[in-house]
């Protein structure tokens, strides 16, 4: 009998040490750990710092809290207070806490939401940091001050809110994330977050260790990609990043082993240590920049180096230089950018998907001749060009004889948002100024090279307008009833040189027989008029032998 007491008193007296409250003073605070795992800080002033996380007094006791309760009068969360307490699910703070200190709550992983009061004006780095349950935050309109990495490694966060009339952050647009207004710095994320157009820089640490994060799109208005900003993003599978991102920072996409291929755009000229660094699932990498640009230390260390690298094909051996040192054997031309120049011959003949293309030739601020293999739309070329259709032939007796007198070539400006420039078909074009001007688009379709041809015609003459992207000797068309645009000069065909590639010629022939035409009524002036303008800086065309009919349209 005595032994069964004896063991039950033991038992009891084992179960109250287990379950006993505790309790302590830290600096200015008071603490008490009851039984429930109830965390309880009272007192006037700041909870520490601890250096280490095993300073703080209940640090051997984490496992068992599960709620702590901040009395008022506490005025400041202190690092490491809280640091990997495994089982905390709940956490009041007063109104009276104005900061919160460096990794505060790193590695709560139980705790599914905080409230921080509209009293907090700083959070510090990493606070947040690995509380992997946490779906969602919002900061209130006090907060002035927030570190960076704050949110690293929450894996649930699918909601960050900033309360409105914050001084200096915003969450614009729902866009789930923190922005810096001022700046438009972008400083923290989570897996659902969008980034606003008005957004121009990715801060350090921005998505650091989110496997959450799938993909995302970068808008053409971020200029900059800050340090660390997707560091370990394991399951980062693809990214866009547009031709604005001058600036790759160190480590950026470090441990990205998701990514499969990446793009650098022609506006990036540095890239920054570690930036690609253990990106093991690369299959492919393109540089869309002429010359290569700044590489930082072992940017594509443990990046399978056998993997095709695409550069554009007018700077393939500067990239092989350059690349080459880096360990890559594989450089290649970009079959999808192209460079085209108004002075050599487009021979391509398979039309190329998704490509990006650019067009450089001398232009002046007369209207010429112009024929391109691939689509622009008005905001292509609107800054620096103007461009007209063709509308229409029109022809007149001026002086009552039964001649043609004027046949008159109608264009049409187009200077609608949705006019465009379709592939192989004729137009003209004039700059706004002189010079060596550079027509682009990307992610279009550019089609293998054809002479098209649009027609025109009235009741007793035909014209038919047909592009060319070789050289064509004027020579070739001297016996037949052409004419051509070319280099901005009207004389006979004595004088001139050949016709450009891009560029189109006209043929005229006799239609209606029963009209009984012959060369004697053929028009003695062609003229070219662009609607709305009294000039065009085309001269009339003339010709006085009937033998003669090749000229240059070109103004």
């Amino acid at each position: 009998m005595r032994k069964n007491i004896l063991l039950l008193l033991l038992t009891l007296f084992s179960f109250s040490a287990i379950h006993a409250e505790q309790s302590g003073v830290s600096g200015n605070i008071e603490w008490n750990l009851s039984y429930d795992g109830t965390l309880t800080i009272s007192g006037k002033g700041n909870i520490p710092d601890y250096m280490v996380e095993m300073d703080a007094p209940w640090y051997n006791d984490r496992g068992k809290i599960n709620k702590v309760v901040i009395e008022d009068g506490v005025t400041r969360i202190g690092s490491r207070a809280f640091h990997f307490c495994l089982s905390l699910t709940s956490i009041t703070i007063p109104n009276s806490v104005t900061s919160i200190g460096y990794e505060a709550f790193e590695g709560c992983t139980s705790l599914t939401s905080i409230t921080i009061p509209n009293s907090v004006t700083s959070i510090g780095d990493h606070a947040f940091s690995s509380c992997s349950d946490l779906t969602s935050i919002t900061i209130p309109n006090s907060v002035t001050s927030i570190g960076e990495k704050v949110f690293r490694d929450n894996r649930r966060l699918t909601s960050i809110i900033v309360e409105k009339d914050n001084p200096k952050y915003d969450s614009r647009d729902n866009c789930n994330a923190i922005i810096e207004t001022k700046s438009n710095t972008l400083i923290a994320g989570c897996k659902n977050t969008v980034i606003p157009s008005s957004v121009t820089s990715i801060g350090d640490g921005t998505f650091i260790d989110y496997p959450g994060v799938t993909s995302i799109t970068i808008p053409n208005s971020v200029t900059s990609i800050g340090s660390h900003a997707f560091w370990n993003c394991v399951n980062l599978a693809s990214i866009t990043i547009p031709n604005s991102v001058t600036s790759i920072g160190d480590y950026a996409f470090e441990g990205c082993s998701g990514l499969t291929s990446i793009t650098i755009p022609n506006s990036a000229t540095s890239i920054g240590d570690y930036a690609f660094y253990g990106c093991s699932g690369l299959t492919s990498i393109t540089f869309k920049r002429t010359s290569p640009p700044e590489f930082g230390k072992k940017v594509f260390n443990r990046v399978n180096t056998s993997i095709p690298i695409y550069v554009p094909s007018i700077s393939i051996e500067e990239y092989k230089n350059v690349l080459g040192g880096l360990g890559f054997s594989n450089i290649q031309a970009n079959p999808k950018q192209l460079f085209l120049t108004g002075s050599e011959s487009y021979t391509q003949n398979s039309q190329v998907d998704g490509a990006e293309v650019s067009f450089t030739r001398d232009f002046t601020t007369n209207w010429e001749a112009i024929y391109l293999p691939f689509s622009l739309k008005y905001e292509d070329w609107k800054d620096g060009f103007e461009v007209a259709r063709i509308n229409g032939v029109h022809q007149y007796d001026d002086n009552d004889d039964g001649n043609i007198d004027r046949t008159v070539l109608e264009f049409v400006k187009m200077k609608n948002d949705d006019s465009v420039i379709y592939p192989n078909t004729p137009y003209l074009i004039k700059a706004k100024t002189w010079g060596n001007k550079t027509l682009s688009v990307e992610k279009t379709t550019v089609y293998e090279s054809a002479e098209n041809s649009i027609e025109c015609s009235t009741t007793t003459e035909k014209f038919i307008f047909t592009g060319l992207y070789e050289k064509m000797s004027l020579l070739q068309k001297a016996s037949g009833k052409y004419y051509v645009m070319d280099k901005g000069n009207l004389s006979k065909i004595t004088t001139l040189s050949d016709i450009g590639p891009y560029r189109w010629y006209m043929k005229r022939e006799n239609r209606n027989s029963a009209y009984g035409i012959n060369n004697n009524n053929t028009a003695k002036e062609i003229s070219i008029r662009v609607v709305g303008e009294e000039t065009t800086g085309i001269a009339n065309i003339q010709h006085t032998s009937p033998n003669t009919r090749t000229y240059d349209l070109n103004g």
